[in-house]
Formats: structure tokens, C-alpha cells, sequence
């Protein structure tokens, strides 16, 4: 993997009061080390790769931010195959059966399964099994969620209707809510404006959601002067950048940059008791 980005406070901090941050995907990876007692977030990193399925061992192994001991690691994993399951129909022997009718079959991956409390649904996904043995050897004592639960959990009792959009460099990932209930969590590939354009607008067609009414939130990799913000500001009324989760805030260095850069990760830490 290479960085995108890898921005550090110059005041450095104790691993002893921090908590480790991971976003994990199959070609990216961003990371943030957060005091836990500030609540303040003195480093950020954002690295991709070019690869089918990156080698996350010689990734952790070879980056010295991951090789410290922290007070708390906790790692989101953003699973590009993905299904929601009511708690009332849900048996995890069929999560397997559920994906690989939606996904076609993959020997190379990890079925996971997570109650999302509060929303009484299941979130059964797939993973690399390189990206998940990697993750459950590395940090043993971590934390382990499913991005799209960790969004909900800063969703809670939801009235209005909510588009999240979360933009990588090659692919964003979208969370819709619509009468407090989740409509989609799915990931696109795109590689022009037009692409996350046409998907979003299909997306409102197909959830018969209003672009006058629904809330457009986004985060990640996206400039307010870039040309996909323009378009979506075209088509949809209200376009917001997402803020910082909770009680999160931003060390000097990293706050020169625009907050929804780290909007997805703090609300991570706000996962983190």
C-alpha cells in the first residue's frame, strides 16, 4: 500500500492513553491514533493499493504507527459484499447461503455476522480471509465492527431521510436511511462524476427517495471546488459535509484539513467506550 495522505501532530502523544483506529477495505486502509482521555485526533493516515487483494500481514507488520502498544485498538471493516438480515428471520447458518446467492461464490473469503443493536437486523458480510486473519492476529485484544454498523450507531432515531456517501479514490460507499429504516448499505466502483452521479440518482429512483427532501451527507476523499460536488449539488437540495462524530476533535495539524476527511473515522472512536 501506498499513502495518500499521512498527516501527525508535531506534539506527539502516549500509547498508553490512546486508542488505535483502523478502516480497513480490500485495497485501502486509512488509521487514526486518538487520545483517549482529549479525545483528540494527533494522527492520520489514508493508503490505497493497486492490488486485487492487498497483503494486509506485510502492511501491519511494516507500518510503525500499527506496531505500538494502545490503550484500545478498534477496526471497522468495509466489506464490499454485504447483506442485512431482519433478527427475526436470521440464522447464521444461512449467511453464507445469502451471500454467495447475491455474490457468487468466493473460497478466498470470511463470513462474518453482527447483531446492529437498535436497528434489529444482522449484517452478515464478506471479507478477505487474508484481511481478516491479518486483522485477528495483529491486534488481538482489538475491537471488530462492520463500517455500516458503526454508521448506524451515530444514526440513532433517524426522522429524516439520509443519503451517506463516503468517497475513496476509486470507490465510495453508500448508507441510506429512509423513515428510520436502513433502504441500502452497498459500495460502488466509479471513476468519473458521472459514475457516482448515475448511481446515486438511480439509487433515488429505485428507493423512491426525494433529491428535494433527503439530506446528502458526505465524507471521505471529496473537495468542496471538485467536480462530483458540483454535480451532486445540480441534482440534490441539501448536501451537507459530515462533521465530526461526538466529542472528537482535531490536533493542529490535522485541522488544517477539511473535518469530513475524518468524519467516518471518528465515528469510529465514538464506538469506542
Amino acid at each position: 500500500m501506498k499513502p495518500a495522505f499521512h498527516l501527525k501532530s508535531g506534539t506527539g502523544y502516549n500509547p498508553a492513553n490512546s486508542v488505535l483506529l483502523i478502516i480497513a477495505g480490500k485495497r485501502y486502509c486509512s488509521f487514526a491514533v486518538m487520545n483517549y482521555l482529549s479525545k483528540e485526533l494527533v494522527e492520520f493516515g489514508f493508503y490505497t493499493s493497486n492490488e486485487e487483494e492487498e497483503d494486509y500481514k506485510k502492511f501491519f507488520d511494516e507500518t510503525e504507527v500499527l506496531n505500538t502498544r494502545y490503550y484500545q485498538v478498534a477496526i471497522a471493516y468495509d466489506a464490499d459484499e454485504t447483506i442485512q438480515v431482519p433478527s427475526a428471520v436470521y440464522k447464521y447458518e444461512d449467511g453464507q447461503l445469502h451471500l454467495d446467492a447475491i455474490y457468487g461464490k468466493n473460497i478466498h473469503a470470511t463470513v462474518v455476522s453482527e447483531s446492529v443493536p437498535g436497528w434489529n437486523f444482522y449484517n452478515i458480510y464478506r471479507l478477505p480471509t487474508s484481511l481478516q486473519s491479518a486483522a485477528s492476529w495483529k491486534f488481538l485484544s482489538g475491537k471488530f465492527w462492520n463500517i455500516y454498523s458503526v454508521l448506524l450507531k451515530n444514526y440513532p432515531n433517524t426522522s429524516g431521510d439520509i443519503m451517506h456517501v463516503d468517497f475513496k479514490t476509486d470507490e465510495f460507499s453508500v448508507l441510506i436511511l429512509k423513515q428510520n429504516r436502513v433502504q441500502l448499505a452497498k459500495t460502488f466502483a466509479y471513476s468519473s462524476p458521472e459514475d457516482v452521479l448515475y448511481y446515486l440518482l438511480k439509487t433515488c429512483r429505485q428507493l423512491d427517495l426525494s433529491q428535494q427532501t433527503c439530506t446528502l451527507f458526505l465524507s471521505g476523499l471529496i473537495e468542496k471546488d471538485s467536480a462530483i460536488f458540483r454535480e451532486l449539488y445540480k441534482y440534490f437540495i441539501h448536501v451537507e459535509f459530515a462533521p465530526l462524530a461526538g466529542e472528537v476533535k482535531l490536533a493542529e495539524e490535522l485541522a488544517a484539513h477539511p473535518e469530513h476527511y475524518f468524519s467516518s473515522i471518528s465515528k469510529l472512536a465514538v464506538c469506542v467506550s
